[in-house]
């Protein structure tokens, strides 16, 4: 299990590219689809990052507080949130022991951050922190790629951009025993190197239901995009949506 403070470290390095990095997203198709999906009130963000996601989703009106380990990724949101004039404030915090006096309609964490809690534990405990904190009809979103690491491939290089002046590449590690990845996105130029770490822990969605399931929640629906397209074994991503199970007397 990880440092809190190892995250956050890891993740101020992320917080002045991170926006750049990020050009393939749509923000905006996704506050509306987290809109459709849960009840009227107020939403959390889990590992909100710079607040792509989290600040359209204000936008639309909707009180917006998001929680992350990066100090730098609180600032980056949190400067964003007053420049726009949005009902929107980020905290410092760990997903794994939310501390806020405050129940919401929608907790929902997204582009697969769940994973970047890096044991079993460590995301257990998120699911109970997320069921903690819903109202009641409340509902729990979750995010991420569906694992497609083969237990025989334990490294990968990848090439991201190739000119005459720089080049983007990730070199990663792969132990499939504890599902983990441990990756650098780096970027070359005339400038030097820049390295960007990541430690990820994958999990399968069946993994994810059992995970809801210990922390008194339950599968609602699940969906292969953001678009609401079905789940099947094509899928390459899915949008699971966790509610409180009916038994459940929290």
């Amino acid at each position: 299990m990880e440092e809190i403070d190892q995250q956050a470290a890891r993740w101020d390095r992320w917080a002045p590219h991170y926006d750049g990095l990020s050009t393939g997203r749509q923000p905006q198709r996704d506050a509306v689809r987290l809109r459709e999906l849960a009840p009227k009130g107020p939403a959390l963000e889990l590992g909100c990052g710079t607040g792509l996601v989290a600040l359209e989703l204000a936008r639309t009106g909707t009180p917006v507080t998001g929680l992350d380990a990066s100090p730098k990724m609180v600032d980056a949101f949190n400067a964003k949130a007053k420049a726009d004039g949005l009902w929107a404030r980020a905290v410092i915090g760990d997903m794994t022991r939310i501390e806020l006096d405050q129940r919401f309609a929608l907790v929902f964490v997204v582009a697969s951050t769940l994973f970047c809690l890096t044991s079993q534990e460590e995301q257990v405990a998120c699911f109970k922190a997320a069921a903690d904190h819903l109202q009641k009809g409340g509902v729990f979103i979750v995010e991420a790629r569906v694992p497609d690491w083969h237990p025989e491939t334990r490294q990968a290089v990848s090439v991201r951009e190739l000119s005459d002046t720089h080049a983007h590449w990730s070199a990663m590690l792969h132990d499939p025993v504890t599902q983990v990845v441990r990756s650098q996105e780096v970027r070359a130029d005339e400038n030097g190197i820049r390295l960007l770490p990541m430690v990820t822990r994958y999990a399968w969605p069946a993994e994810l239901d059992l995970m809801a399931r210990l922390t008194g929640m339950r599968l609602l629906t699940r969906h292969g995009d953001w678009e609401g397209g079905s789940f099947n074994p094509s899928s390459t991503r899915h949008l699971s949506v966790y509610t409180l199970d009916p038994s459940d007397a929290r």
